[in-house]
């Protein structure tokens, strides 16, 4: 089955997790940025970014060229995040972040990340993610670090989990 992406591109619903996936976070931040965060955490910022997170999304798979499950496990590891973490709230100032004309997404850079290299056999070294993904060498490393403890460097996802959320993911994007 095809799907119209944004811009009028056609693909296959496999290839529209993507898509998906940034609609759901586009949801979450609408709801969420009504509710002040108790606490600030490295992904908190002050600004919201212009980028859409679905280019976003599209600006890591272009060149980090990972595989369609880690955008999925990524969006895993922000719920589980939020499960384990209820004092931090998920929104656009800590899912995005301006630096000087430099648009990206600090906790999602930081959820893929972790799942490409805990998924995929072969991936680039963090300074190669971080101009990507439009933050310094240093972020990129304190973010990948506060992410695991965030997890508790739980980042197994069981295969049951994994096709639920695809499943579901899969689902919404037909809608």
């Amino acid at each position: 089955m095809n799907v119209v992406m944004e811009g009028g591109l056609e693909e296959s619903l496999e290839d529209n997790i993507i898509y998906a996936i940034a609609k759901v976070l586009d949801e979450i931040v609408q709801e969420t940025d009504i509710i002040e965060s108790p606490i600030q955490t490295v992904f908190h910022t002050n600004k919201k970014p212009q980028i859409t997170i679905y280019k976003y999304i599209e600006r890591i798979k272009m060149y980090s060229y990972c595989s369609n499950e880690c955008f999925v496990l990524a969006l895993i590891y922000i719920d589980k995040v939020q499960e384990r973490n209820q004092d931090v709230v998920i929104n656009s100032h800590c899912v995005h972040r301006l630096i000087s004309n430099c648009y990206n997404h600090r906790f999602l850079l930081a959820c893929i990340l972790l799942s490409i290299k805990y998924n995929d056999d072969d991936y680039y070294k963090n300074d190669y993610y971080a101009r990507v993904g439009g933050v310094t060498l240093q972020e990129l490393n304190q973010l990948e670090r506060d992410l695991l403890t965030l997890l508790d460097y739980q980042l197994f996802v069981s295969q049951t989990q994994y096709y639920y959320y695809k499943e579901k993911l899969m689902k919404y994007a037909q809608l």
